[in-house]
């Protein structure tokens, strides 16, 4: 069984939506992690508190490169761009594994941005652990897909092949 840690400072949404698609690896939820080999994966939220210079995967709330800070929603927000995103990453060497834009509304403010941003990685996040867990490649297209909430019945999607 894989073993994964998430090393996180409180509750979030995404540890429930970890633990229901990875129920065929073992989940431990951590504040703090003193060894990091006990693990095939370790996930650092973006609420971590803590130090950890590890390899971890994580999220931020830009399409890196762009708005590398510490308050990317405000960044985008404040420079006027029309669209930013999610990106996926390993910390150490900031090896981007996936990405996924986010449109910006003109009557869009600070915490509808990050409502949006929030759910693409609750739902995003679990599907790409998931394929790295397995060993196994994937296209953008599943992860928009599965975002859209596809059913596999939607009559034309790349993904279905419906």
């Amino acid at each position: 069984m894989k073993k994964i840690a998430v090393l996180c400072s409180q509750y979030l949404p995404i540890i429930d939506a970890l633990k229901y698609l990875l129920t065929d690896c073992e989940i431990d939820y951590l504040d703090n992690l003193k060894n990091e080999s006990e693990y095939n994966l370790v996930i650092l939220l973006n609420n971590y508190q803590g130090t950890f210079s590890g390899n971890a995967l994580t999220c931020h709330y830009s399409l890196l490169p762009a708005f590398d800070t510490d308050e990317p929603i405000k960044q985008a927000i404040l420079s006027g761009v029309k669209v930013t995103g999610l990106t996926i990453y390993f910390t150490n060497s900031k090896k981007i594994i996936a990405q996924y834009p986010i449109f910006i509304r003109n009557d869009m403010h600070y915490e509808d941005l990050l409502q949006e941003l929030t759910y693409a990685e609750q739902t995003i996040l679990p599907l790409v652990v998931k394929k790295i867990i397995n060993n196994e490649q994937f296209e953008i297209s599943e992860l928009i897909n599965k975002k859209k909430g596809c059913s596999g019945n939607c009559g034309g999607c790349l993904s279905c092949n419906h």
